[in-house]
């Protein structure tokens, strides 16, 4: 268990007890681990303080980490468990912090002159012997948490980890709102911390729409390089304009590819393999199989019904490129017309500026959702079960992502629900949709859970007595994961 160097609590008012059982284990335990080392690399213990030159370090702060064994940890509960996991990642976050410190200390070193560094990714590199891209990533994470010292102490701490630290060190927020996302991030994951830092960004702006498109499109990178096994690996990053594209594009063909994934009863592939699939194709016009290549007539043939498909070898026919997807974009009619910069929002839940909107609404292939603009009903009713596309894109403009409380999926990862089944007498029209993410939707179905509106628009969800019988759960599993 996590606890300090002579013994005390592992930190001030917390309760160190997590369970009898976990103490009977604790005893169990051979090793016993320190976050402060003593400068000869010999073990640090509750009786040891090393000398750094003249000072004594004070190890009555320094967190120690009790490793136990494997039998005692197969006695552990559930509970306990998860504390000594938590007791981990304190420590890992604690570690993070303290690194980015030594990183600072040799950094400033290397600006003295004293003990000049070619870079510090490099010196980081040999002393710890990771890559250098994983190198130049810790010092980049490190430098951020240098510049904003509530955040850096906060990782010291232990009370937030790597990413949350990235995320509110890139928050385009004022000071004293920054702190206050320091302090909420300690009682809540990476993911959540995150959508914290986009409303705190919406609500305490300190550049325009384009100004941050235009700073993300100075960000935008890209690469590749070959493993030690010799396979390609690639990376990218994008501004949202072009993004938004290329999602759109892949997310298209990676759709056509699931639907022929759920046929398959074994062997199927992965959705990473799938993926690697996708891009197989879109980068190199290759297909592996007979069903991809079909799959690829189908996605053609439906944007473009006015060409039979083709069966010549994709390598070596350009015309066999992915045609271009649908971008729908949300967007309020006054932002539309440039009165208000408010930006408009995509599919894929990213963000777009209003000048960047209007510019691409001339292409036959964005289409904006205008909110406060004419339109007719888009309900079915009873006549048809299936959401039509008119309708999904109201649904979308309401809901603008996974309504499953606490979840933020975009739409394009998510199904439109009937909160009262249509089997059941429910109608396909708005107010008896929500969108819900595949993974949430598969749950509620799987679970007996029922979706309940609420005044302020916001969802709840309450555990019916009638799940969905076993066989058609056993259905639902055997289907692979949606794209």
């Amino acid at each position: 268990m996590l606890r300090n160097g002579s013994g005390g609590a592992r930190r001030a008012g917390e309760d160190i007890a997590v369970g009898a059982e976990r103490g009977a284990a604790e005893e169990a335990s051979a090793e016993f681990f320190t976050t402060d080392p003593a400068p000869d690399g010999g073990p640090v213990g509750p009786d040891r303080s090393p000398n750094v030159g003249s000072a004594t370090v004070d190890l009555s702060a320094s967190l120690s980490l009790c490793r136990l064994s494997g039998e005692a940890l197969a006695g552990l509960g559930r509970d306990a468990l998860l504390g000594v996991l938590g007791d981990i990642e304190r420590v890992a976050n604690r570690l993070a912090g303290y690194r980015a410190e030594v990183l600072g200390a040799l950094d400033a070193l290397s600006r003295s002159g004293a003990a000049p560094d070619a870079a510090p990714h490099l010196s980081l590199r040999d002393a710890a012997g990771v890559s250098e891209r994983d190198a130049r990533r810790m010092v980049r994470g490190a430098e951020k948490a240098r510049e904003h010292g509530v955040v850096l102490e906060a990782l010291s701490e232990g009370g937030i980890n790597a990413s949350q630290a990235e995320a509110l060190c890139d928050a385009r927020v004022p000071d004293g709102v920054r702190a206050e996302l320091v302090a909420a991030a300690a009682g809540e994951d990476t993911d959540a911390t995150r959508r914290r830092v986009r409303q705190a960004e919406a609500d305490h702006s300190v550049e325009t729409p384009m100004e941050r498109f235009e700073r993300q499109r100075q960000a935008r990178s890209a690469g590749w390089q070959r493993d030690h096994e010799g396979m390609l690996r690639l990376w990218a990053k994008l501004d949202p304009e072009v993004g938004a594209a290329v999602e759109a594009n892949l997310e298209a063909l990676r759709r056509q590819y699931w639907l022929d994934d759920k046929q398959v009863r074994s062997e199927r592939r992965t959705p990473a393999q799938r993926d690697a699939d996708v891009l197989a194709y879109a980068l190199a016009g290759i297909t592996l199989t007979d069903t991809d290549s079909a799959a690829v007539d189908r996605l053609r043939a439906r944007s473009r019904p006015d060409r039979l498909p083709t069966h010549e070898p994709a390598a070596g026919n350009p015309e066999r490129r992915l045609p271009p997807a649908q971008i729908s974009v949300l967007i309020g009619l006054d932002a539309l017309r440039g009165q208000t910069d408010v930006a408009g929002l995509t599919d894929a839940g990213v963000e777009l500026p209003p000048e960047i909107v209007r510019r691409l609404a001339c292409d036959a292939e964005i289409i904006p959702m205008i909110l406060g603009g004419p339109g007719g009903p888009a309900d079915a009713g009873r006549s048809t079960r299936t959401v039509s596309l008119r309708l999904r894109r109201l649904l979308i403009a309401r809901d603008r992502h996974c309504q499953w409380p606490g979840c933020a999926e975009p739409p394009s990862r998510c199904d439109a629900h009937h909160v009262h089944h249509w089997i059941h007498g429910g109608r396909t029209d708005l107010d008896n949709l929500v969108l819900l993410c595949h993974r949430h939707h598969h749950h509620l179905h799987q679970h007996g859970h029922t979706m309940v509106p609420q005044p302020d628009g916001t969802w709840t969800t309450t555990h019916t007595t009638e799940p969905e019988p076993a066989n058609a759960a056993r259905a639902r599993a055997a289907q692979p994961r949606a794209p």
